[in-house]
């Protein structure tokens, strides 16, 4: 469980970098770039950003499970 706690930090803060560097969320991030030029960058951290997103819910979910075992067993 430390370990996926660990984990789950470390996509939340990913995240959170993104979120400073753009000064938006990642859905307004990508509804403008979506609409905008070409920027390799901007789309090498949309691709890294979006796997940060879909990394943190994947491990959400995990630690659900483990919490509801963990329940269970009690």
């Amino acid at each position: 469980k430390a370990e996926l706690l660990y984990e789950l930090h470390r996509a939340s803060e990913c995240i959170r970098l993104f979120e400073i560097k753009y000064g938006k969320t990642f859905e307004e991030f990508e509804k403008d770039l979506k609409s905008s030029s070409e920027n390799f960058e901007a789309w090498d951290d949309y691709m890294e950003w979006k796997a940060c997103i879909k990394t943190l819910n994947t491990l959400r979910k995990e630690l659900q499970e483990i919490e509801d075992e963990n329940t269970k067993l009690s």
